[in-house]
């Protein structure tokens, strides 16, 4: 019987504890970036925006391209965010967070990505997002992930010297926010690499909810029990 009521709370704690983490909002969110174009051995930087109703508070994505015309360079983003990336040879893993939720309800940008043109053609900027939050915390559905090309053409005589921002390229943002530049030092992708990572973290941490609470329980037991064997040898 202690054992069946023992299993019971525990099962409740599960239940009612699981929503706030695995609850869906459907309310859908996009990601897009547009094409461009730079000459050889210039910086090309590529913005990545999106559009929602919900704020966004962090989210993964996963960059392929061609690496014999583009070579990664670095990722920065708004004053109110960090970006973190972790290129592992095959793929660029990008971590985004946003402690208070961005606002993305206009089309924003969560990040600007930094390239090197190293070769001439072009390279698609192919890329899924996953694990999208919202600031209630809510796992929000991605709607849509929009790609651009990036374009590599020969030596323009009007750009200026070797590994030089291409200032034509960009589309300023709306939001006018201060960009700061964050070094490729980790990832936290390397934690959360996919959903069953994520599953894995949240159920240890579960079950540690549910050891901390059956100790306290017991404890709670043990004292009654105690103390109903004092007052009875009182009498």
């Amino acid at each position: 019987m202690k054992k069946f009521i023992s299993f019971l709370l525990i099962g409740f704690f599960i239940v009612f504890s699981a929503p706030s983490v695995f609850a869906v909002n459907t309310d859908g969110v996009m990601f897009k970036t547009e094409d461009a174009q730079c000459s050889l051995n210039r910086i090309i930087a590529v913005e990545v925006r999106a559009k929602s109703n919900q704020k966004l508070s962090a989210v993964l994505f996963r960059f392929s391209y061609d690496r014999n015309i583009l070579e990664y360079r670095s990722i920065s983003t708004p004053s109110d965010s960090i970006a973190y990336a972790y290129d592992n040879g095959q793929a660029l893993n990008v971590s985004y967070l946003c402690k208070n939720g961005k606002n993305v309800s206009n089309e924003s940008t969560v990040f600007t990505l930094k390239f090197k043109a190293i070769a001439l053609g072009k390279s698609d900027l192919k890329y899924t997002a996953y694990d999208c939050v919202n600031s209630l915390p809510e796992s929000v559905e991605i709607s849509k992930c929009e790609s651009g090309t990036v374009y590599v053409q020969n030596e323009n005589s009007n750009l200026g010297e070797e590994d030089t921002e291409e200032q034509g390229n960009l589309r300023k943002s709306s939001d006018d926010e201060k960009y700061e530049s964050k070094d490729i030092t980790g990832s936290l992708n390397s934690e959360f690499a996919d959903n069953n990572t994520f599953m894995l973290v949240v159920g240890l941490l579960s079950g540690i909810a549910v050891c901390v609470l059956c100790f306290i329980l017991y404890l709670f037991v043990k004292k009654r029990k105690n103390k109903a064997k004092d007052e009875k040898q009182s009498h």
